[in-house]
């Protein structure tokens, strides 16, 4: 080619670069905004508009912003748009912009909205046809943006402010977010971290994220991760504070009882419709706890599993389980339905928790819950081995067994609520075994001796929707019974209103001990009613025998303690002990009319005749001892518990055994 050719393209080719240079530095790029929304448009079969400019910088790597673009939502929501950003800047290299795949982009005052129908659908699936390639790019960096989630099956609304940025120079890239909401009508405030919002792009994949939730006094914080097309799956470390745990219900779809505060930690784990909650260690109120907890809300009912543990137990923790506000004194009244509670049991002397069950939320769920408690603390009860297993199905509550340690003895009940009817009903069973007296009532027991072991058995059915309402209308019987053991001198001779005896040992520093035969009570309830058909304690010193009823409906006490003395005494008033008043307030006193009398009596001899004025105080000491094989016999059958047979005894039958039983004491006396 002669070297003008040459010459000639040589120019050529410069000048068309050239023109090319200058075509695409001053090429009105402005122009493409609606074939380039058209084409994201049908990739994301979303419209896509471009409101501002859009403007290329060549180099490596090419940069393209885009002012004021929208993505629409889907066609059910009635938010719009999905998705705004004020502005977009997206890098090339050559590769990616041969394959429209950019490398970073870089958002600007974004705003979106990732929402759920209530079908389930979700507007972050775009409706790719099959075999179409999804929507791919880079780092994704966001600065101001802003993110709203909605779910109307969790009545979940949530917005947050979002920003990402570097930790550390080269450290991988953080999604930060702060913002507040509503999850099942509980508002809340949430902040936390996750990783790069590029990961999101991967939403059946976990992502790693990390967050602090609070709703009033509840602290939820999370560390582990979650799949972001499924935001309820998710996995990882869980602590949870807060003045009450049934305060997390509805968030938490299980009838949890009122609690004292507080802090629990554990592994949460969500799959397929299922909240596990495993390892868990931590307090609630005065008590330790430990074990799994889960449910299952993939039926039509939703079914809590739970296996708890307490190495240390306060029953005052337990309090909400029966309807009062639970933990100690002063922070009882942590939540508003509890103050308001505290504030309703103030203005009334009623003792026995009347608030009603929710009979609503606990017809609605399952439970199968299983504890077990090493050391109890139910005042100065010393309980261990507690054991309970509580079972909700369908509507009806068991407790078979709450089983548990008490005083070196045993006690085992099984309860059977049935919560199906308007006027729930209600059948107990309770079994008491070689129960030590001295442990519980330390002061009856001699200074060196025992003060024997009892037990018993009761068998009741209720029916109302308190605890004060069903032992307020529970009818059945119960016995109980003690042989042998030791009881303090002094404490019986008191019974008796032995001044004399009791004054000797006083005076000399002692305490006797006295020998216990044995003690039976045999007693049935009517309409809420507690009246004893049989009741004797019969010691070497001392034969006492009760009467009278305790009233559950009314909540009052009337029972009489009347004592005979087996050896003389010089002043012995011998007037019955009396227990009367209200549950809240009982009083215990001696029965004025007889001691009045006796000592009217002998002022009286003592102006005729003031050597006889000793007479009416003289106890002779006369008392025989009473037959405890026959009162153990006539106890089983005015109760209707004899033997180990769970059915009541027969009407005549129990009603020949009360006769006997009383015939017996009458005798006794």
């Amino acid at each position: 080619m002669p070297v003008t050719g040459q010459r000639g393209l040589r120019y050529g080719a410069i000048a068309a670069a050239i023109v090319a240079v200058l075509v695409v530095v001053f090429f009105p790029w402005n122009v493409l905004r609606g074939p380039v929304a058209s084409y994201f448009s049908q990739r994301l079969h979303r419209e896509v508009t471009i409101n501002g400019d859009l403007r290329v910088h060549l180099g490596l790597p090419v940069r393209i912003d885009v002012d004021d673009v929208t993505i629409a939502n889907a066609p059910w929501s009635d938010l719009q748009p999905m998705a705004h950003a004020a502005r977009m800047e997206l890098s090339f290299s050559l590769p990616s912009l041969l394959h429209v795949t950019p490398d970073a982009v870089q958002l600007v005052e974004p705003r979106l909205v990732l929402e759920k129908n209530a079908a389930g659908e979700a507007n972050w699936h775009f409706g790719n046809r099959e075999g179409s390639a999804p929507l791919r790019f880079g780092e994704l960096t966001v600065q101001n943006g802003s993110l709203r989630y909605r779910d109307p099956t969790l009545r979940g609304d949530i917005t947050a402010a979002v920003q990402t940025m570097r930790p550390a120079p080269n450290a991988p890239q953080e999604l930060r977010f702060d913002g507040q909401g509503t999850l099942r009508g509980e508002r809340f405030t949430i902040k936390g971290r996750g990783h790069g919002p590029s990961a999101l792009r991967q939403v059946d994949d976990p992502y790693d994220l990390a967050f602090d939730l609070k709703a009033g006094a509840t602290g939820i914080a999370f560390d582990g991760t979650i799949v972001p097309a499924q935001p309820q799956n998710l996995r990882g470390a869980l602590h949870l504070s807060g003045p009450d745990l049934s305060q997390l219900y509805p968030i938490v779809p299980s009838p949890l009882p009122w609690t004292p505060r507080y802090k629990l930690a554990g592994d949460l784990t969500h799959e397929n419709a299922r909240w596990t909650f495993e390892h868990i260690k931590g307090t609630v109120g005065q008590s330790d706890l430990a074990g799994s907890f889960s449910v299952d809300t993939s039926g039509a009912r939703a079914a809590t599993t739970a296996d708890l543990s307490s190495r240390k137990l306060d029953y005052k923790d337990l309090g909400g389980f029966i309807g009062l506000p639970p933990g100690e004194p002063g922070q009882k009244a942590n939540t508003p339905e509890k103050r308001e509670e505290v504030q309703k049991r103030a203005a009334t002397t009623h003792v026995l928790p009347d608030k009603p069950f929710d009979l609503a939320k606990l017809r609605q769920h399952d439970v199968d819950l299983r504890f077990r408690g090493t050391s109890v603390k139910w005042g100065r009860f010393p309980l261990d081995n507690l054991v309970m297993h509580l079972v909700i199905r369908n509507g009806v509550l068991r407790l078979d067994p709450l089983d548990f340690g008490v005083a070196d003895g045993h006690v085992v009940n099984h309860i059977t609520v049935d919560l199906t009817k308007r006027q729930p009903s209600a059948k107990a069973q309770v079994e008491i075994r070689r129960v030590e007296l001295k442990r519980l009532f330390p002061q009856l027991a001699s200074p060196s001796g025992s003060a024997g072991r009892f037990g018993g058995r009761a068998q009741f059915t209720t029916a109302g929707n308190s605890v004060a309402e069903l032992l307020g209308a529970m009818d059945g019987e119960a016995a109980v019974a003690m042989r042998g053991g030791e009881m303090s001198t002094l404490k019986l001779v008191l019974t008796n209103l032995d001044l004399a005896r009791a004054a000797a040992l006083l005076i000399g520093g002692r305490n006797e001990k006295a020998n216990l035969h044995c003690a039976v009570a045999a007693m049935h309830a009517k309409n809420g009613e507690l009246v004893p058909d049989l009741m004797v304690v019969d010691s070497e010193d001392e034969l006492i025998h009760g009467e009278g009823s305790i009233d559950f409906r009314n909540e009052k006490y009337d029972l009489k303690l009347k004592a005979d003395s087996k050896k003389p005494s010089l002043v012995a008033l011998r007037g019955p002990i009396m227990i009367t008043g209200t549950f809240g307030a009982p009083v215990v006193r001696p029965a004025i009319g007889q001691v009045v009398a006796r000592i009217g009596a002998a002022v009286g001899l003592g102006i005729v005749a003031p050597p006889l004025a000793l007479l009416p105080l003289i106890d002779l000491g006369n008392a025989p001892d009473a037959d405890c094989r026959a009162l153990y016999q006539d106890a089983q059958l005015a109760s209707g518990t004899q033997g180990h047979a769970r059915k009541p005894a027969a009407p005549k039958r129990a009603a020949k055994g009360r006769n006997e039983a009383r015939a017996n004491v009458a005798g006794s006396r």
